[in-house]
Order: structure tokens, then sequence, then C-alpha cells
């Protein structure tokens, strides 16, 4: 007797639903999708019980017949494809005609919906699958989707369900990601009868931002926007002093759908790898607008894992977009954020949560133009780690004296000195084409700044506390500077430039060193073996062993055979590609050296040094975040001072 059985289409449907409908945020992630791709502007999203008792999605959007109702809930039934060219371009969010039916199959349904311009609407009722009724209807414009009692037909998933508050988080987490995908279109969500957020739907991604995340992530953003090689970037980055310590606040988006992609991860994780501590991660939204063509969105059940024609074209769009707005957007951290209340009405209806957040101004004293040497450098690195002060000029600052403190060993209050105050980046206009540029090339073709280009206002240095913290005042703001943590950045930017543009030395070993790579690491290393020569190993390749004779100066004996493996396997993940790899890798290994060769805290040092460190720091757009991540400057403003002192209300 047979043991293969055809199964009926009830039971098949319960399984296949199960590809698309795994627990309540994937009903809403589905018809959130459909109520984009109707062209809707606004959209309410109401959850009782995390979901698993009431769903209620609703859109003003284009709406559908009668006699479409019925079809709708049918497997494979679409209105977004006919053929199969059109998978090949694909921009809607929907395309497979497979949620409305798995949602049917396995809850209780109602669908309302009216078309623009009709004067009455229908209404269809399914229970798993099965129709109960289906009438014309008065409703609003567009569609209103209501999904009650999840798996109660499946008792058997519905016991693998979580908590109520668990099933909330993920339901939150889904609105989170698709209303910032969108910030044209207005998204209402009520979760238990409150009102979690309503954002504006004005078009501004920084207000969406500030209605679901809030004010503090909202103030700590740097705008992305740049264009390579038919790649567009565009969204918005945390500053450095925003990290967090897991990745869930990194949001990608391919033609505003959410994906999860390890390429845009590594790209974006390593354009912050000299600006956040290791094992933090920043906070991002960023849009990649790519040729549909490029990149098949048709291969995961839940259309979160996209695959890439050109995995390398992304990875280094993601990473010259997020360095350039990192290098021209950070601004130095406040030591207190001082509280804003913002209201905006109109007649007695508040308008939403969001607002517009605006850039705080300065008010800084006249600048001056005087002479400064932009060209001197503060040592190099011996190969023991230690700063070299032989090649200074007579008129650049000495070594650091260190001394012991003295009674008289205090900074004057009349000791006036000038510095260069860093100007705020240009804006990128609309639909700007920047053209990417290799990182040494951009560097040797950058302007270099002349004395006469250089605005330096007055500054005082009041004195130091702990004899760690600099205290500078600078007409209504007052910085404390990490003198340590300002030298190790002064010199670590040194170093890279230095290396960026000279060629890498390598050092011969006596023994050669051995490391064993699998069939993968072995297929990279042949495909990037000349971009690792050109790092500064040497080796020969026996079997699946690598022998090797020769290493990058930058590098200790003892860590070599690690950081060959681990160059390799980042390759093999996607994790760097070319030159880009070669900075990053030798950046790590430039940060140590930084860190030993700068002044210590807690030590006294030569007022004439501290001055220097001073000037660097406030003159230079690149100092402000050490090497490891620590912010090297804090701002306190005497408007905030005086509110502590009630001098003002």
């Amino acid at each position: 007797m047979g043991v293969i059985n055809v199964l009926g289409f009830d039971v098949a449907n319960l399984i296949a639903a199960g590809e698309v409908v795994d627990r309540p945020s994937s009903v809403v992630k589905e018809l959130l999708e459909n109520a984009i791709d109707s062209g809707a502007n606004k959209i309410t999203v109401e959850i009782k019980n995390g979901g698993t008792s009431f769903i209620r999605i609703a859109d003003n959007g284009c709406g559908m017949a009668y006699e479409d109702l019925p079809t709708a809930i049918l497997r494979h039934a679409t209105s977004k494809i006919k053929n199969a060219d059109d998978l090949n371009e694909i921009m809607t969010l929907g395309f497979r005609g497979e949620a409305l039916a798995a949602i049917s199959s396995v809850s209780k349904i109602r669908i309302m919906s009216r078309e623009q311009g009709s004067e009455i609407g229908s209404m269809l009722e399914a229970h798993g699958g099965e129709i109960k009724s289906h009438i014309k209807s008065g409703c609003a414009e567009g569609t209103t989707v209501i999904v009650e009692d999840i798996f109660y037909n499946v008792p058997a998933r519905k016991k693998f369900l979580k908590s109520d508050r668990a099933e909330t988080s993920a339901v939150s987490a889904v609105v989170e990601k698709v209303a910032l995908s969108r910030p044209d279109i207005s998204f209402r969500y009520i979760a238990d009868g409150n009102l979690k957020y309503l954002t504006q739907g004005d078009g501004n991604l920084q207000n969406t931002v500030y209605a679901i995340l809030g004010r503090d992530i909202a103030k700590k953003t740097i705008k992305v926007q740049r264009q390579d090689n038919g790649v567009r970037v565009e969204g918005f980055i945390s500053t450095p002093e925003y990290a967090s310590s897991y990745r869930t606040q990194e949001n990608f988006y391919i033609n505003s759908r959410f994906v999860k992609s390890k390429t845009a991860q590594a790209a974006l994780e390593q354009a912050y790898a000299s600006y956040i501590p290791q094992g933090k991660f920043p906070f991002c939204v960023l849009n990649i607008i790519i040729d549909p063509s490029s990149v098949d969105v048709n291969v995961h059940p839940a259309k979160l894992e996209v695959k890439f024609s050109n995995e390398k074209l992304i990875f280094d769009a993601v990473y010259y977009s997020v360095r350039t707005a990192l290098d021209g957007g950070i601004q130095r951290p406040s030591l207190y954020n001082e509280p804003e209340v913002v209201t905006l009405e109109k007649g007695k209806e508040l308008l939403g949560l969001a607002f517009p957040v605006k850039d705080r101004d300065i008010d800084a004293p006249k600048p001056q133009r005087i002479a400064f040497d932009t060209n001197s450098n503060f040592g190099t690195l011996r190969q023991n780690n230690t700063l070299d002060y032989s090649d200074l000029k007579k008129e650049n600052i000495p070594s650091p004296v260190i001394s012991t403190p003295k009674k008289d060993d205090k900074y004057a209050e009349d000791d006036v000195f000038t510095l260069n105050f860093p100007k705020k980046a240009a804006p990128i206009a609309e639909n700007t084409k920047i053209e990417s540029v290799p990182l040494a090339e951009a560097i040797k073709e950058a302007p270099k700044k002349t004395e006469e280009s250089i605005i330096i206002p007055e500054y005082r240095i009041v004195g130091e506390a702990f004899n760690s913290y600099v205290i500078v005042e600078l007409g209504d703001i007052m910085y404390l500077i990490d003198k340590h943590a300002a030298h190790e950045r002064i010199i670590f930017e040194d170093l890279k430039k230095k290396l960026k543009l000279a060629t890498p030395t390598s050092q011969m070993l006596m023994l050669p060193l051995t490391v064993h790579l699998n069939n993968e690491e072995l297929v990279a290393l042949h495909e990037y073996g000349d971009e690792i020569k050109k790092m500064g190993f040497g080796y020969d390749l026996n079997d699946k062993t690598v022998s090797i004779h020769e290493i990058p100066a930058e590098i200790e004996i003892s860590c070599a055979s690690d950081s060959f493996a681990t160059l390799v396997s980042r390759l093999v993940k996607g994790e760097g590609y070319g030159q880009i790899t070669r900075y990053e890798f030798f950046e790590k290994a430039l940060y140590q050296a930084s860190c030993k060769a700068a002044i210590k805290a807690g030590r006294v040092y030569d007022k004439e040094h501290i001055k220097w460190i001073c000037d660097k720091v406030l003159s230079l757009d690149n100092i402000k975040y050490c090497p490891h991540g620590r912010p090297v400057a804090f701002e306190i403003t005497k408007h905030f001072l005086e509110k502590q002192f009630e001098r003002i209300k």
C-alpha cells in the first residue's frame, strides 16, 4: 500500500501559511506592506493583547472593488505582477499574493474597502479561509483589515506564542521599521487603547525619528546623502556619542524595503571603526536606492534578505556615504542637555508627536585672522611605540615636559590663546551626484588649509581638573578636554594620513608563520591575493596551509598569524573589500600605538604643550573622538550654568 498522500487544500494551506504568518507581528508586517502599496498617505495600526486577539490596519489608499475581495484571499492572487518578467523589476513591497490567503487561513478576518470616488464600498468576512459573508457596505475610502483570534484553528501553533508584552514589543518593532522607511506617510500606532505615536507624514525623516524614537536620538543624528556608481544612500546615522550594545537599531532599506544585509551592516560598522568603542553599534536609518534589476528580493519567505548582483558596490556605497557624513558632520557632545519645550497646535488639537529638531546656535566672539602653522607634525612612532621628536622644527611645540605641581604653576587669568573654531558642514543639495574617490587619492587632491584661510576666535585656558581635563572658555561655551584622548587622536590621525599616502613596508621573518585555511578562505585568498600583498604580507600557499614570510612593519609578530586569518575570514564574509579593508585593518593596528605614545592623564605637563593640544582639538574637525570611541571634549553652555545657579529662569 502506498504511503505518499496528496494533502487536501485545507491542510496544505495551513502549512503554506506558516511561511508568512508565524506570529502577530508578521501579520502586521504583511498588511502594512499592502497598505503602503495601495498608495495611502495615512495608515492606522491598532492591536490588542499583542495582536493575538485583535489587529486593525486601516489606510486611505486606492481601495478594492466588490468583486475583488473574494479573490484577494486566494493564494497567489495579486495585483502587483502579471508575468515572470515583472519579478526582475519589483518596486512594490508585496508581490507574491500569499499574505491575505495565509492570514485568513489561520484567523477570523474582515475586510472593508471602498475604491476612491466610489459611492459605496464592500465587506468580506472569512473564518479559517472560508468566506462567511460578502456584502456591499458603507465604509471610508481605502481599506480596513481586522484580524481576530489568530491561530484559533491551529492550537498547536498558538501555544508557541509568547506573552502579550513580548508580542506587543515584536509588533512595535515592525511598525517602527516600516514607519521609518516612509516618512511621507503618517502612521498612527495604538496598542491596548493607548496612542504610542503619530508621525507627521511630511517627508522629513528626522521628524519621524523624533516621533518614534524620541528627542534624544533625533538630536544625535547626522544626515547621509551620497550617490556612487548608480547606488544612492540616504538617511540618518547617529553621532558617535550614541552607541548601543546591540545591532537592533541598525535599520537598512533597499528601495524603502526593510532588509537584513550583512554587507551593509559590515560597511556601516567599519565606517565607525575609529569613532565608537569596540563592541558598540550605531543607530542608523539608511535607504539604499538601487536599480531593482540589480537586487533579488525573492530569496526569503519573509522578504527580509536580498541578494545583490554586486555586493562590493553596495559595501563601497554604504561605507563612503557613512564615512563622509561622519568626517563632516560630527559635533562635540554637550555634557548636559538643556530641556526644550516644544508645542505645535492647530486650534485646540495637538498635531502629532513629531517636531523639527533645530541646531543650536553658538554666539562666539568675532573671529580674528592670525598666522598658524597647520603643517606641523607632533613626532613619529619609533619601533617601540614611543614618540620621536627629532624631526620637529624649532617653531613647533617642544616635547612634553613632565613636572611636579607647584603652588605658582597655574594659568594666569589674562593668559589668552587663539584657536580655530570648526565650521559646520554645508548641507548636500537634493539630487546631487557625488562620485566616489579612493581615500588615498582624495587626500592627495584635497586642498590644504593655508594660514589665510584659518579663522581663529579667542579662547582662554582656565586651568586643569585632576591633571586630566583641560578647562577652556570660548565665548558662552566652556570645554572640558581630555588631554590624553585628545593627544591620542591627534597622533592617530597623523599616522593614519601617512599610512594612506605611503607605500606599506614589510619586515622579513626569520622563521615563517603557518596559518591553516578552509576551502572558502582559500578562494578568498586567491581572489584578493594582490590586495593582501599590498598590505605588506608575503606568503606561500601549500595546499590548505599558508606560510607567511613577510608581515607589515606596523604589526607585532605575536599577533601576525591571527591578523592574517581574521583578514581572510572577513573577506569570506563580505566584511571588507580591497582598499577599504586595507585602511581599516591598519587603522586598528595603530590604535594601541597611538594610545601608548599619547601623554598620560594624572600627570602635569608644561603649559605650551597643553596649549598645543587645545589648538589642535579646537581647530581640526576630526579631533572629536579618540580612536577607541571615547569623547575628546565636552561642552557646557553659560546659559545652562546660569540656570543651575538660578541667575536666569
